[in-house]
Order: structure tokens, then sequence, then C-alpha cells
């Protein structure tokens, strides 16, 4: 790169307006960052860089400055009071507002930043040894141990490789400064550098504040993800800087998804960014949305086929902060939010998801799919069939949260004649001294390898029909005489085929909460 042309000069004061037509997704999530890092001084003082002033509106941010510093000098001010390290060398952003004891959280997110913005060695120098932090989660009895890099300083700090802070400057600024991948991850340089006006790089630097990193651990597919980046829409500054530093306060009466270490870990792009919407609006996702945010870009990181040396966008998903049946992610996602860890024979622990539900739910929402698209899959292995039996609770309420009249029928029905079925085989069991417990699961996977085996619409209603009348022995289901004609409509139509075998299996594993509940009401247990 040849020497810059200087010179340039900021406006004094510098406005950065949330509605300027130039700017991007990146740029308004990087203005919301900037506007939590100014609350996070005004909040504390003593954190704000000194002979510079700042405010924030809704739409817009300004920053004055003494006219008698420097611009490199203003610059290296507000990094020096925006970037900070704690004495753990862990990354600290104040303003993402972590209280200092939580050092859970911030070990995710600083091990989702080293992976993302920082993955290069050079824009993080630290230790060559890792060292070992002690995690307790909210209930846990025992303590897990998790490592990380120490780092002694990151490229934020310093605005590396951006050319805003070059020495040889004496102070001014050039006239365009670079973009490095360590502002924009995954950002890809052409045949010229990426570059942008001073002002607008000094802004990019705040999209790691902004946004959101999770740790991916896919367990459907996309297996090299290794990280997320979730990257807000923002459409008020002064909402999101609250809500943003909301999320690992203590005091709330809310349940939040991601401000714990295990929140932090997750199945999906998908799954990561519809946690973060829903914590960023205080779990409304379904009224005023537009308050805050307007949608969000996940974007999963992990090797790729064509370079093996760094972490690259594997996937881009634009994922909306309403979708009709939000509240069956939500279900699954308190039910299951909580990762599990697995140790290894070195003691090291790592943290994996409880369940693919959430992962599988927010795929299928972000992609406009039916929620309960591809449940088929978890259900073909009966080891992975059998594990969902023991997720009752979090079934259960996802079931409650399901809004679709269709859907609701269905599930409905199924229950219905599931139930009369365990009834009859508990008479047998009583009459003929059988267990009843292996009567169920014999006749529970037969149910299940003939829906997987229907491989027609019409062979699946058949099907139905059939088990409904067999459970009634000849009567009709309750359920049904109330909505016969649209429980014809339904499984008639072709088009329903997926949607109908996907619900009559999530149905089948879904009543083993109502199972437990009837238990305790003096029917049979399966």
């Amino acid at each position: 790169m040849g020497k810059r042309p200087t010179n340039y000069q900021l406006p004094n004061p510098l406005t950065y307006n949330l509605k300027n037509p130039n700017y991007t997704i990146y740029h308004r999530a990087a203005l919301g960052g900037l506007a939590a890092t100014i609350q996070a001084w005004q909040d504390k003082p003593g954190l704000a860089p000194q002979g510079i002033r700042a405010q924030v509106c809704e739409d817009a941010v300004e920053i004055s400055w003494d006219s008698s510093l420097a611009l490199q000098e203003v610059i290296q001010r507000l990094l020096k009071a925006s970037f900070l390290l704690t004495e753990n060398k862990l990354i600290d952003l104040p303003g993402q507002g972590i209280p200092p004891d939580r050092n859970d959280l911030r070990l995710a997110i600083h091990t989702g930043l080293c992976g993302t913005f920082l993955q290069h060695n050079k824009m993080r120098p630290g230790e060559k040894a890792p060292r070992a932090l002690s995690v307790r989660d909210e209930g846990d009895e025992n303590a897990s141990i998790f490592t990380y890099k120490a780092v002694n300083a990151y490229a934020h700090q310093t605005a590396q490789g951006t050319g805003l802070l070059d020495a040889k400057l004496n102070g001014e600024l050039p006239q365009t400064a670079s973009i490095p991948q360590s502002i924009v991850p995954g950002a890809m340089s052409g045949a010229t550098g990426l570059e942008g006006p001073p002002e607008d790089v000094l802004l990019l630097l705040y999209l790691m504040v902004g946004s959101a990193v999770f740790l991916l651990r896919p367990q459907t597919y996309r297996d090299k993800a290794q990280y997320c980046l979730v990257v807000p829409d923002v459409t008020n500054l002064k909402r999101f800087a609250v809500n943003l530093r909301e999320i690992a306060a203590y005091g709330t009466n809310l349940m939040r998804f991601t401000n714990t270490y295990l929140g932090r870990v997750v199945g999906g792009a998908e799954e990561a960014a519809l946690r973060f919407l829903i914590d960023l609006q205080a779990g409304d996702l379904t009224e005023e949305f537009e308050r805050c945010v307007s949608g969000c870009l996940a974007i999963a990181m992990g090797k790729v086929a064509w370079d093996k040396n760094q972490v690259n966008r594997s996937q881009v998903v634009r994922v909306k902060g309403n979708y009709p049946e939000i509240g069956v992610f939500r279900a699954a996602a308190q039910h299951f939010s909580r990762a599990r860890i697995v140790t290894s024979k070195e003691g090291a622990s790592f943290a994996v998801p409880q369940s693919p539900l959430p992962e599988l739910v927010a795929a299928n929402l972000a992609a406009e799919r039916h929620w309960c698209a591809h449940f088929i899959d978890l259900c073909k292995e009966q080891q992975d069939f059998t594990n969902l039996k023991f997720q009752k609770g979090g079934l259960a309420a996802m079931n409650k949260a399901i809004k679709d009249a269709d859907d609701q029928t269905i599930v409905n029905v199924f229950h219905e004649a599931w139930r009369l079925t365990m009834g009859a085989l508990g008479e047998r069991a009583r009459k003929d001294g059988l267990d009843f417990s292996r009567l169920i699961e014999v006749e529970r996977e037969r149910v299940r390898n003939a829906i997987l085996r229907a491989k027609t619409a019409d062979a699946l209603a058949s099907w139905f029909l059939r088990f409904c009348a067999d459970a009634t022995r000849g009567a009709s289901l309750s359920a049904m005489r109330h909505d016969t004609n649209r429980i014809r409509e339904f499984i008639f139509n072709r088009r329903n085929f997926e949607r109908f075998q996907n619900l009559c299996l999530f149905a089948l594993v879904s009543y083993s909460a109502e199972e437990a509940k009837n238990h305790t009401q003096g029917e049979p247990e399966a």
C-alpha cells in the first residue's frame, strides 16, 4: 500500500446518524455498540475519556472534544475507554455491562471474540499456555474447569490494521482507513483492500460491542461451524444501549437465555439469533418489536473446504424479530437452554447443547418453514427417538405453545387416540398379568415405524384413521367429532404430507409429559 494522504479533518462535533442512507447493518450495529459504550461512561464517569464529551439520542450519537487535542489523541482516548482487559486478561467491553464477578459470561464472550474478530494471533498477542477458569452455573453444586487464551492486548485497543493511529502521521488522520477482518469478521478483500472514511472505520470498531458472539456446537448438520456472530439491525439507539447492558444485569425477573457461559453455547446460528433477540427485547418478540431492533444477521463461522487456515463465514442468515410460532421456540429454549457439560479424561470441560429441538425450530422459523419440519430426522434412529422421550417437560411446553389451529387439532386427536390405546393396553396387562410398561414400549415403537414407513399422503391418512378407529374400537374420538371437516381437509391434502408426518411423530413423543401427569391422577404409567 502506498503512502496515505493526510490532513483529514474530522468534524467537531462528530455526529453519527442512524438513518444515514450509506450505512449497512454493520454500521447500525456498531452505532448501537458505540451508544452502549457512551451509556456505560455516563453510568461510571471514571471510565469516560478526558476532554471528550458524548451524548446519545434515539437515532444519533454526537461526540465532541477539546479543540487542543490532536485527532489521533482523540481516537486513542476513545479506544482506551472502550476496549479494556480484566485482571485475568479477559476482554472487557464496558458497553456490554458485564458485572465484574460474571467471569462465566465474560469467558464465553472472550472465547467467541478470539475465534471471530480476533482469530489471528497477531490481533491478540498473549500467553502461550492456556489459563483455566472455574465456572459454576446457576444451580450447579460443582464448578467446571474451562480453559482460555489470555491476551495482553488486542487490535481494537490501538485500531490495529486500520492506519488511523499510524505514528508517521504525527497526530493527523489519513484520508482513508483500512477495514481489516478484525473489524468485520469474514470480510474479504478483492483486488484492493477494503477502505472507508476515518470516521466510518472508527465507528466499525464498535461492531464488537454491538454484536453478540456464541459458541456453536451443531448436533444436526453444519458440523464444522464453530462460532456465530449475531449482528442486530438497530433502530433505536437509546433503548438498544439500555437493553444490551441489561442482558447481563442482576435483579431482573425475566428469564435470560444468553447471560451465562452455558447460555452462549447453541446448536445453530438461527438459535443464537433468536435467543439474543428475545433477551434484547426483554422476552417480547411479538409486540412493539420495532422499539429497538428490526431483526438481525446471524453469521456462522468455521473451517471451510477451500481454507483450512482460518475461520470463515460458512452461513449467513437473516432472522426476523417476529414469527407466528415464536412461542414454540421460546418454550423449547426455556426448557433446553442450559447446555450440558462433558468432561474429558484429561479433566477439561466442554459444553454441548442439551437438545437439538431449539436448533431445529429456530432453523425452521428463520427459513419460513413449518416449525416442526424435519422433526422426522430426530426420530429415524431408535436411540435418538428414545432420547426425545426423556425431554418430557420441554415437549409438553412446546405443544401448549402451538398457535396454528390445524396443528393443535392433529396433535389433540393423536393424543386422545394414544390415551385410549394406553388404556386398552393397561386393561390387557391387568387381565393377563403382563408388564404394562413393556407393552407401551412395543406399541410406541410399532406406531413410530408405521409413521416412518408411510410414503404417501394417502397411506399416512389411512393409517391415521385406522389408528384412531382401533383406539376407540369403532367409535369416534371426541376431538375428531368436533373438527371433522378440518381434519379431513388436512390429512387428505397431499401438500400436507410431510407436515402431517412430522406432527404425528411430535404428538407421539410429546404425550410423554401427559403420561406422567395422568399417572399421578391414578391412570396407568407408560
